[in-house]
Formats: structure tokens, C-alpha cells, sequence
């Protein structure tokens, strides 16, 4: 007899509860500016560097083995065409619903990257707490099949560049860029022989980098992130993103002349020396009153604050035209596969190359580079681990024999258990980013008719979606793909019915210019997602309820 179907809908409700009580948590300490966007980016850092690693490792050690290596495939296959529908319903509403050209680029992305990790995980821990539908054993390996969906979202996010089509909107702003600079340029030599006004001499200041304030603001966020290859959903693609962008920062280095990069370094350099400086004489003098007072009772920062710390527009306008003439970014990537004079210059590189099977080769390899990032050479090692019987004895309980250490336990028990330990703060963290994310959202005005694109975008994200997983998850079971696997099945349905990624205003705020009078992209991005999170409390629960009920037989 299947379990009665009031415990399955309290069951399906009640993990929302706590997940959005934690996001509450997130928008009232980013309101009160105790979670500042600095502060949540440092938590980002901390999050992608260490916590979300020992997370991955933690459960996938302990709960894949050899037998899974199926499931991993099926898995990855799913996060494919989970990726492809998404991103095939948002080119149908773009044409249906007529949005704005200039969202184009940001539009598709919302199709292709849904929040992957956070709130699957925080479901599968609460309804295995209880043992009644899931044990706690299941709820662990559920954990493990998500990091493998979130592998395969970070395949495609960064490892193949796909979130730089979010720049595809900017292309006008930065392809003016070239012409505007040497207008700039030429203009502030003429008024620097005949004049001193200290407006001409800031932009002067400003084109040679001698200004401190001005090279601050171009060049603040450089040093902070690589690649990636494993994170958590908000926290890791947030995080992960600023590793990305610290891939180009280089590559742009890499490509410009000896004077620009000496003049670059030697002004972060002194943005270094002066902040650190700065810092240490005003919390020696002030404590703490900058902090707890001044800030606290200052206004909520909002989206343009986001803007202001992550945007590197006038970086992108000053250097990556130089960069683009490479064709590939350091990790091999094309810089610009959308954008029309980006794309000549490209075809131009390869027609000096000297071997396109070359220019492929070391594409192939700087994607490769891409897996060094912590998550992912956690979770690369963890499935090595997992898939070897002699290696996985060394950590956990196994039918391999491996001779114990003085507790009984296996030798390495001690770092499971450190993992464990450092991981389980990964999804509360990142639940708390989103909600102070979800804080900062702010549109600025409404695009008359885009109300048909909203709607197109929840409904399609949280409706069909969800329909087309039940479908084709059923469908892969009659095929005999997942076997007797309930857990699995569940997972993969769960992962069809989730909202999109705030990590996405990062992505947006990356190449926004933060002079500009108006901001259309992020207004959008802000409308669809303050949309699909005022319903998703409605949407997620009847999808598990109906999936459990009907699709599982519980």
C-alpha cells in the first residue's frame, strides 16, 4: 500500500518552507546591509574555494560506487537536454512574445541556466530526515546525483563559455568602444597643450592610468576568480563566474603591449597598496564603526551596487578589442561567436594561423585547463575515488577489505569526516546568497508589452518544463534506462522543475555599464526572476507531490 497522499503533499511543502525561511534570512541581512555585496562575494569565494568541494567529495565518495557509472552518463545526458529545451523555449518567446533585441543574448541564457544545486539539495536533505519517503542514505546519494547535474551545468556555463552570451546585448556599447577611445584619446592631448582644466586632466589621468580612483574603478575585481568545473547553484556560479572572469583579465594581459601592462600593474599595484593601507589605519582608528553603524544605517544597497562592484565595461571597452584579435580566450573559448566584428577578426586570425588543426588542438587544450578549479578537481577526484574499490575502502565502510585504524574506521575516515563537516554549510550559505540577491533586484522601468515575456518565461520555466521532464524521465524509465532506481528518476524530474539562477545578475552586471541613465538588461533579468520565485513555492511542491504519487508509486 503506497503512502497516504496528505503525507505526501506535507512532505512536498514542507522543505519550502525552510528553504524560503533561509532566503528571508539572506533579504533581511542584505536589507540591513550586515550581508553587503562585498561581504557576499568574499562568501562566494569562500563557498567555490573550500565548502562546496568538501561537499562534493563528502557525497560522492560515501554514496556513488562502480554499479552508478550509468546513472552518471544517464545524468549528464539529462543536463543536456534539460539545457537544449530550456534554451529552445526561450528562442520561442523571443519571436512570439517580441522581446527587446537588446535582451537577446540574456533571454536565451535564462532558459539555459536554472538554479541546479541549491534548492534540489536542500529538498533531498528534508524529506530524508524523516525516513518516511527517502532514508538518509538516499538523501545523501540524491545529493551526489545533483553534483553530477551541476557538473554538467558547468560543462556548458563555462568550460564551453556559454555565459558569455549575456555580452551579446552589450555588443553596440563595446564595439563603439575602439573609435569613441581614440576620439577620447586625441581630444584630451589637444586640450592638455592648450589647457589644464581638471576635467581634461581626470580623463587624461584616466587613459594613461595614472589616476588611482579611476584605475580602481576599471580594473577593482581583476584578481578574484579562474574556471570552474563543480560548484553550488548561486553561490557556485556566482563564485565560479568570478574565477572565469579572472581567465580573461589575464587573457587581456597577455595581449597588450608592454606599456599598457606596466602601466596596469603598476596601477593595481598602488590600488592594492592603497586600500590595504587605507583599511588598516581606519579600523585601527574607527573599529568597527564603519561597519555596525554608518553602514548599517545607510541606505540598502541595491542593484546598482552589484553593478558598481562587478562591472568591467570600461575594462572590456579599453582592452578586449586587443584581446579579441586572438579569436580564443585563454581557456579557448571564442570571445565573441555572436557579435559581427568580433567574428571578422576572428575568421582573419585564422586565416594567418599556420594550422587550423593547431588552433583547434590548443582550444582543446585550454578547455582542458579549465578542470583545475577546485570544484572540479574535487569532484574528478571524489568519482576516481568513488569508481575504485581499493581507493574508496581508504575513506569509507566498504565489502573491499581494508585493515582498520585503531576506532575500527577506515585509515582516511578523518577526512570524511572534515568534509562533512565543511560541506554541510555549502547550501544554507548559498540560500542566504539568494536571498540578499534577490534583495538587490530593482527595475528601474517597465518595457511597455514585456508583461507577454514574463509570463512566457515563468510559464515555460516552471510549467512546461516540468511537464517535459515528467514525460521524459518516464519515458527513459520504459526503456529501461533507470531500472528499479527510484531516487534517480526523482532527481531527475526535480531538476526539470526549478527557477532560474540569480548567479545571472552577476553574469549581467559583469558587462553593464555602470554610468549608463538606464539599465534595460538587468530590469529584465530582475522582472523574470522576482516572477518565477513568487510562485515557485506553488509550482515545486505540486511537481513533487504529483511525481512521488503518480510517476513513483509512493
Amino acid at each position: 500500500m503506497g503512502a497516504p497522499l496528505g503525507m505526501i503533499i506535507y512532505a512536498s511543502v514542507k522543505p519550502i518552507f525552510k528553504i524560503y525561511f533561509i532566503i528571508g534570512i539572506g533579504f533581511y541581512l542584505a536589507r540591513r546591509n550586515i550581508l553587503t555585496v562585498t561581504t557576499c562575494r568574499d562568501i562566494s569565494d569562500a563557498i567555490v574555494t573550500a565548502i562546496m568541494p568538501c561537499l562534493i567529495f563528502n557525497n560522492v565518495v560515501t554514496n556513488l560506487k562502480s554499479s552508478d557509472i550509468k546513472n552518471i552518463g544517464i545524468i549528464f545526458f539529462e543536463g543536456t537536454i534539460l539545457f537544449a529545451v530550456g534554451a529552445l523555449c526561450s528562442l520561442v518567446t523571443y519571436y512570439v512574445c517580441r522581446s527587446p533585441k537588446r535582451w537577446f543574448g540574456g533571454l536565451i541564457s535564462v532558459g539555459l541556466f536554472p538554479n541546479i544545486s541549491d534548492l534540489p539539495i536542500a529538498y533531498l536533505q528534508t524529506l530524508s530526515k524523516t525516513g518516511s519517503l527517502f532514508s538518509a542514505e538516499e538523501g545523501d546519494k540524491g545529493v551526489a546525483y545533483v553534483c553530477i547535474f551541476l557538473a554538467s551545468q558547468v560543462f556548458y556555463q563555462f568550460s564551453l563559455g556559454l555565459f558569455r552570451l549575456v555580452r551579446y546585448d552589450f555588443r553596440d556599447e563595446l564595439d563603439r568602444k575602439p573609435l569613441d577611445e581614440e576620439e577620447e584619446i586625441d581630444t584630451t592631448q589637444l586640450h592638455s597643450t592648450s589647457s589644464n582644466s581638471p576635467h581634461t586632466t581626470k580623463e587624461h589621468h584616466h587613459e594613461s592610468s595614472a589616476s588611482d580612483e579611476e584605475s580602481a574603478s576599471s580594473e577593482e575585481h581583476q584578481g578574484e576568480p579562474q574556471t570552474l568545473s563543480g560548484e553550488s547553484s548561486e553561490s557556485r556560479q556566482h563564485g565560479e563566474f568570478l574565477m572565469q572572469r579572472d581567465q580573461e583579465n589575464r587573457s587581456v594581459s597577455h595581449s597588450m603591449n608592454s606599456n599598457d601592462l606596466d602601466s596596469i600593474d603598476s596601477s593595481m599595484r598602488q590600488r592594492r597598496g592603497t586600500n590595504t593601507s587605507n583599511a588598516t589605519m581606519y579600523y585601527s582608528l574607527h573599529q568597527s564603526t564603519s561597519r555596525s553603524a554608518d553602514l548599517r544605517r545607510a541606505k540598502s544597497q541595491d542593484v546598482e551596487d552589484v553593478i558598481h562592484e562587478y562591472s568591467e565595461f570600461e575594462r572590456l571597452k579599453t582592452n578586449e578589442a586587443r584581446s579579441t584579435h586572438s579569436g580564443v580566450s585563454e581557456i579557448g573559448i571564442e570571445i565573441e561567436p555572436l557579435a559581427r566584428k568580433e567574428q571578422s577578426e576572428k575568421e582573419e586570425e585564422i586565416t594567418k594561423s599556420p594550422s587550423r588543426t593547431m588552433r583547434y588542438w590548443k582550444m582543446f587544450l585550454n578547455t582542458i585547463v579549465n578542470f583545475k578549479a577546485p570544484n572540479s578537481v574535487s569532484l574528478i577526484v571524489s568519482l576516481i575515488i568513488a569508481m575504485s574499490p581499493p581507493l574508496k575502502a581508504l575513506f569509507v565502510k566498504s565489502n573491499f577489505y581494508m585493515p582498520s585504524a585503531p576506532d575500527e574506521m577506515p585509515p582516511l575516515s578523518f577526512l570524511m569526516d572534515l568534509a562533512s563537516y565543511v560541506g554541510a554549510a555549502s547550501v544554507p550559505l548559498g540560500l542566504l546568497l539568494l536571498g540578499a540577491t534577490i534583495a538587490r533586484l530593482k527595475v528601474n522601468s517597465i518595457i511597455p508589452g514585456f508583461w507577454k515575456t514574463i509570463l512566457a518565461v515563468t510559464a515555460s520555466r516552471l510549467i512546461i518544463m516540468p511537464i517535459f521532464g515528467v514525460g521524459f524521465t518516464t519515458g527513459l524509465y520504459k526503456a529501461g534506462w533507470f531500472g528499479d532506481d527510484k531516487l534517480v528518476r526523482f532527481v531527475s524530474v526535480l531538476e526539470f522543475g526549478l527557477p532560474n539562477a540569480t548567479a545571472l545578475v552577476y553574469f549581467t552586471a559583469f558587462y553593464t555599464d555602470p554610468n549608463s541613465p538606464e539599465h534595460l538588461q538587468m530590469d529584465c533579468l530582475a522582472m523574470v526572476l522576482l516572477a518565477q520565485y513568487s510562485i515557485l513555492f506553488i509550482t515545486l511542491p505540486f511537481l513533487i507531490t504529483f511525481t512521488m504519487k503518480v510517476s513513483l508509486g509512493f
